[in-house]
């Protein structure tokens, strides 16, 4: 009981620290698309050194771990293009279009997309708690956002429609790990996920305008320094994190993870010295309940 106790205490853990790094990732790419309000670097060229550097920055992984590529190339193809490739151009053009707030939203629906893609196309038993806890989690994360806003509800796109198609590449790319990547170690999975987007992206970079943009755009070096730490935090560091917690619980369980974005969002602001009401009290109890609720039925199933 004590090891079970101590092994959901480390699935907690890495909720919260995933949590908090990409709970962080919007305000770099925000950083990284623009200079006080003046663009920067495109979509393109955001997403595509996001993707070079994360990759880059795991390629030590490869020497000792690439003879699993070849044995494992389709699930890991499907993790690298689903879990960071198309995510990763989506939610960069959603950013230059759409608030933060409403591409944070959208984020959280990716428990209830892991849900749905692991009943439909993996043979994912799904029980009305799961359904329970997803919606539970979801409309607290949804009123988190919205009652940070503070200037009424986010404006609306067509471009919103990306976030969306994002987090249904997560919910595949969760399944797929969970499923065919089990026991391949968290760090290889990484790097050899994204080896089949990394060096096609620095090609991309190469020849998406990005030197021009260092060389002539005085804020060019400055916004690629917060991709660079978004490429490293958000997609090396958090990605390993990420396959460690696919391999000690559920996907629906681990992608749960979305709805607690926001709530270290109230936590900044909190540290911040912002006011939190009784309402925004309310939504992070009814997030924590949802996440609860899941990792209960995970448990039990």
């Amino acid at each position: 009981m004590q090891e079970k106790g101590g092994r959901n205490g480390g699935i907690w853990l890495l909720l919260l620290v995933l949590a908090l790094i990409w709970g962080s990732s919007f305000i770099l790419m925000k950083r990284g698309l623009y200079y006080e309000g003046v663009p920067v670097l495109t979509p393109w060229q955001m997403a595509t050194a996001r993707l070079s550097i994360a990759w880059l920055a795991l390629s030590p992984v490869l020497l000792r771990h690439a003879g699993l590529l070849r044995k494992h190339v389709l699930p890991l193809l499907g993790a690298g293009v689903l879990g960071n490739g198309i995510p990763a151009f989506l939610f960069a053009t959603a950013q230059s279009r759409i608030d933060s707030s409403l591409s944070g939203m959208l984020n959280s629906l990716t428990p209830l997309m892991t849900l749905l893609t692991g009943g439909l196309f993996f043979g994912t038993h799904i029980r009305g708690v799961h359904v329970a806890g997803v919606v539970l989690g979801l409309a607290g994360a949804v009123g988190l956002i919205a009652l940070k806003g503070g200037d009424g509800p986010p404006s609306w796109s067509l471009y919103a429609a990306l976030p969306i198609i994002g987090t249904l590449c997560y919910g595949f790319s969760g399944n797929i790990v969970k499923r065919h990547l089990y026991a391949v170690p968290p760090m290889a999975t990484s790097a050899l996920a994204l080896t089949f987007v990394g060096p096609i992206s620095i090609g991309l970079a190469l020849t998406s305008g990005l030197p021009e943009t260092l060389r002539t755009n005085p804020h060019g070096w400055s916004a690629l320094g917060h991709v660079a730490v978004l490429a490293v935090l958000s997609s090396a560091l958090a990605l390993v994190l990420w396959n460690v917690l696919l391999q000690r619980t559920s996907a629906l369980r681990a992608s749960s993870v979305t709805y607690l974005m926001p709530v270290v969002a109230i936590g900044w602001g909190l540290l911040d010295k912002e006011v939190i009401g009784l309402a925004q009290l309310g939504m992070i109890a009814l997030v924590l309940g949802g996440v609860y609720v899941v990792s209960v039925a995970e448990r039990n199933r």
